[in-house]
């Protein structure tokens, strides 16, 4: 079995499988990673696809809105590090979550999502 999947205007994927529950999880991947085509906070389509890296060679997983700057971030599963967008109060990391603390309060009044889809505006902590 083949499928073509759009995941937006410019991009598209490809999936061999045997089966069908096979097929239905490589569409269930594309969809998951590739298809947020605008931005959560300003619904731009003005958005990019990045990986950097922090001073301990760690590499990020986002992306980035070009007109606010917003972003959504990717983790990674402990077993087979999969990717998957960050949509949860409880898949963001503890340092995440102080950041964001703002955000807290929605996530437990809607079943733990965060708003705007996961997208946000890193706003870094004020100067003392």
């Amino acid at each position: 079995m083949r499928a073509r999947i759009k995941a937006s205007n410019d991009l598209w994927f490809e999936a061999d499988a045997e089966t069908e529950e096979e097929l239905f999880k490589q569409v269930a991947r594309v969809q998951e990673i590739f298809q947020h085509n605008c931005c959560g906070k300003c619904s731009s389509f003005n958005v990019k696809f990045v990986c950097r890296f922090d001073s301990s060679e760690n590499d990020w997983l986002e992306i980035v809105c070009q007109d606010c700057r917003g972003k959504l971030i990717f983790g990674r599963t402990k077993k087979g590090g999969q990717i998957y967008p960050k949509i949860r109060w409880d898949q963001l990391s503890e340092k995440q979550q102080e950041q964001r603390i703002n955000e807290k309060g929605y996530a437990e009044k809607n079943r733990g999502y965060l708003p705007d889809k996961g997208w946000f505006i890193y706003k870094p902590p004020a100067a003392s």
